[in-house]
């Protein structure tokens, strides 16, 4: 082994948090339970719109147990403040329990406290609510009608807020064009639906005037900001943890009007209260996530290349903003990643994010950029289709081929395998590709190829925030690293872990720095009172941010230990190298000392450190995402078999080439690629949350919110190039939403090839494909 190479990153490690996760001894939300504890139940509004005229709790005072009960009148005045820095924004706030109006079936309207849940969810029963309905805005088509009233009083329209991005002369770019391809997509609404769904806990403590809230969330130290702002306490008083979380997806990565709410009751009752949401809940009030159409409109030349793109973007953002991404995240997100990676100088594109009375869109692993890609990747297959081109050639004449790349909007790329990946798709496709082609004359049985390449910015550091003026304001994550007298090694990290395998990952990076084994670390993460404070998990920024700043503080320590080492060898600190549990003597190993020795001679004989030296064995580092972020780079295929005369579709095979730069724990990658392959194959082909025209929720269980089960999904076969950014101290790219990204394009381009038709909208369920196979079965 080569001096100084990596002994642990990159290695296949078994999870570390497997051990407990999957023995039963792991410790989620609803395990949290306090002497004393109070169980709160919603009372959540059954009408989309409608003024509140009363609230009746008398029927209570019939309950042969004790009950507290809670009202908007009560809150008034506490709500969710989530507003984007953008004087064409317009304004609202959440409250935490609706006071003169609801917007939303499933908006919480009262609580309801009793001694077991059970108990609780009975009194929430015996609550009725007086309602005087009101108009409905049910749809983008009315959200965007300046004839239909606001939902919001003060507001001029539904439209939340409509902006525009552009770079280069789009109209030079459609004078020259001799191909103008115009096209609409759309993206259904879905929900998040981690196995474990939400929940909050909260205690306070009158003696210290101490606050805990247990959450079931993705950034424990922003909920504890936000309590802080809203509830007037000082954060020092604060303490917020995320037990072991069973999968958030982004999800749980928004700050939520009951995790306030909860620890204001807390507070009021002077004991601990918990609430665990049922999945109904669940699917109703916690977030949505797409709901896009997209109106795209490209510019080409007669040799095939693409000059120019023009944009038309609509969210359906449902009734609030969320926090800390706010309404205007989404459409603008899509508005950023358009431009994808391919090489073109002329773009515009116009935003826009509406109001109407469903559940609040807020962030879902891919944040707007699988309904991005679905667009553009339609779009390069429908413009080769009509220029008569082959989908991978079409593609690789437009393609980015030199790095670091400014696009058209001015962000730079670093570099990637673009061109390297779909060359390396196509060979591996080519015989499916025959097959599909051989299968295009029958009628009963069609063969369909689909492939989708894209970019994912990841480890979007605080400038790009900036840029966005969102309330999270920042982007750095922070790692404090401490080495004990035995020699065993404790990371305290700023993200939290619901199933990255961020355990196992950080301390392969520890080890790697202090020349330990992985085993001997032990990572913390998800308690604000012991963790240094950061934005928490999501946006693919682990491992480039959290493996970079435990790298960063743990070689801090190193350095420390070579100094010790080289003053008790007689050697120099250059001379030193950490490894095996030993510190030896370049080209001398047999003058070593015990790394656990060195820690013990730091932090108990101190009398042996060389002169000058403090005491201890502890770092911490904050590490600050690139300007522009790192820009990971993938390609998916699908193959898909449909059955002309029964509508039913297969996947035969599914394809990732993924490059995510340098490759931290392969097991860990390639469990994040597939697990979000699944969820993107839910949206391809399943998952779809369906209001009616009163905006009345109709699937708000898995007997009709449809999820992709084993039988499904193929064997996912994922492939890696390894291109490592300079802007990450280990080279790390984010992957962590990249597997979601790519299905539905895939498999929507597969369909296309399959029966030769138009596919603009997802999902692909039974009754999608039967219909657009009719035109086949017509003519037989």
């Amino acid at each position: 082994m080569k001096a100084g190479r990596p002994r642990h990153i990159g290695a296949r490690v078994q999870r570390f948090e497997d051990i407990r996760l999957l023995s039963g001894s792991a410790r989620y939300i609803d395990d949290v339970r306090l002497p004393d504890m109070l169980h709160l139940m919603f009372v959540r509004s059954d009408t989309a719109h409608a003024r509140i005229r009363s609230v009746d709790t008398s029927a209570l005072s019939d309950l042969e147990f004790p009950t507290w009960v809670f009202t908007g009148k009560d809150t008034a005045g506490l709500s969710m403040k989530a507003h984007q820095d953008y004087p064409e924004m317009q304004y609202s706030e959440q409250p935490l329990l609706a006071e003169d109006r609801v917007r939303f079936v499933g908006e919480p309207v009262a609580v309801v406290l009793a001694e077991d849940a059970y108990k609780a969810e009975d009194a929430a029963e015996h609550i009725f609510v007086d309602y005087e309905p009101l108009p409905v805005v049910g749809t983008m088509e009315q959200a965007r009608d300046a004839a239909i009233p606001p939902l919001f009083d003060g507001w001029k329209s539904n439209v939340i807020v409509q902006r525009q991005m552009k770079g280069g002369d789009l109209e030079a770019a459609k004078a020259a064009a001799a191909h103008v391809v115009k096209r609409t997509y759309r993206t259904q609404r879905q929900a998040g639906v981690p196995m474990e769904g939400r929940g909050v806990v909260a205690r306070y403590d009158h003696s210290d005037r101490v606050l805990t809230v247990w959450s079931s969330t993705q950034m424990p130290h922003l909920v504890r900001t936000y309590i802080s702002e809203e509830l007037g306490l000082p954060e020092s008083r604060i303490r917020v943890v995320a037990p072991d979380v069973g999968g958030g997806f982004g999800v749980k990565g928004q700050v939520y009007a009951d995790e306030v709410l909860i620890a204001w009751v807390a507070m009021k009752t002077g004991r601990p209260v918990k609430w665990i949401e049922d999945r109904r809940e669940h699917l109703i009030a916690s977030i949505h996530a797409r709901d896009h159409e997209h109106t795209l409109e490209a510019y080409v030349s007669a040799d095939g290349r693409l000059l120019g793109l023009k944009a038309d973007i609509t969210v359906d953002n449902g009734a609030y903003s969320t926090f800390p991404f706010t309404s205007a995240g989404e459409p603008g997100m899509v508005g950023k990643v358009l431009p994808g990676p391919y090489d073109f100088h002329a773009y515009e594109a116009t935003f826009r994010a509406v109001a109407t009375n469903k559940c609040a869109i807020g962030t879902y692993r891919g944040v707007a950029r699988p309904s991005a890609v679905f667009s553009q990747e339609r779009l390069m297959d429908d413009i080769a289709t009509e220029l008569g081109m082959d989908p991978f050639e079409f593609r690789l004449k437009n393609i980015i081929r030199e790095f670091p790349y400014r696009n058209v909007l001015g962000f730079t790329y670093d570099a990637g395998s673009y061109a390297e990946s779909l060359e390396r798709m196509r060979k591996l496709l080519a015989e499916d590709v025959a097959q599909a082609a051989a299968s295009h004359g029958s009628r009963t049985k069609r063969i369909g190829v689909g492939i989708a390449c894209f970019i994912e910015q990841t480890a979007h550091g605080t400038p790009d925030f900036t840029r966005r003026r969102v309330p999270i304001e920042t982007g750095y994550i922070a790692a404090r690293v401490e080495m004990s007298p035995d020699g065993e090694v404790t990371i305290d990290l700023g993200l939290q872990n619901h199933g990255q395998g961020l355990e196992t990952t950080m301390a392969q990076v520890a080890a790697d720095a202090l020349g330990v084994q992985p085993e001997n670390v032990y990572v913390r993460h998800g308690d604000t009172l012991t963790t240094p404070y950061s934005v928490g998990t999501w946006g693919s920024r682990g491992g480039p941010l959290g493996g970079g700043a435990v790298h960063i503080a743990a070689s801090r320590i190193a350095d420390k230990l070579r100094a010790i080492a080289a003053h008790l060898l007689q050697a120099r600190p250059d001379e030193i190298e950490l490894a095996d549990g030993l510190a030896s003597v370049r080209d001398n190993p047999g003058r070593h000392i015990k790394i656990s020795r060195l820690a013990r001679i730091a932090l108990r004989n101190v009398d042996q450190l060389p002169e000058g030296m403090a005491p201890g064995l502890e770092a911490q580092f904050s590490l600050d995402g690139p300007r522009d972020g790192t820009y990971s780079n993938a390609v998916h295929a699908a193959v898909v078999e449909i059955d002309v005369p029964t509508g039913k579709m297969k996947l035969r095979r599914f394809v990732v080439i993924e490059d995510c730069g340098t490759i931290l724990n392969p097991l860990v990658v390639d469990g994040q690629v597939r697990g979000g392959v699944v969820q993107g194959i839910g949206s391809a082909m399943f998952e779809h949350f369906i209001y009616d025209g009163e905006c009345q929720p109709l699937t708000t269980s898995f007997a009709d919110y449809l999820m992709p089960l084993a039988p499904e999904i193929p064997n996912i076969e994922v492939h890696h190039i390894e291109t490592p950014t300079p802007l990450t101290p280990l080279g790390a790219k984010g992957l962590g939403e990249g597997g979601a990204i790519g299905p539905a394009a895939a498999i929507a381009n597969a369909v296309s090839n399959a029966l030769g038709v138009n596919v603009s909208a997802t999902p692909l369920n039974g009754n999608a494909i039967w219909n657009l196979s009719r035109h086949l079965r017509d003519a037989s």
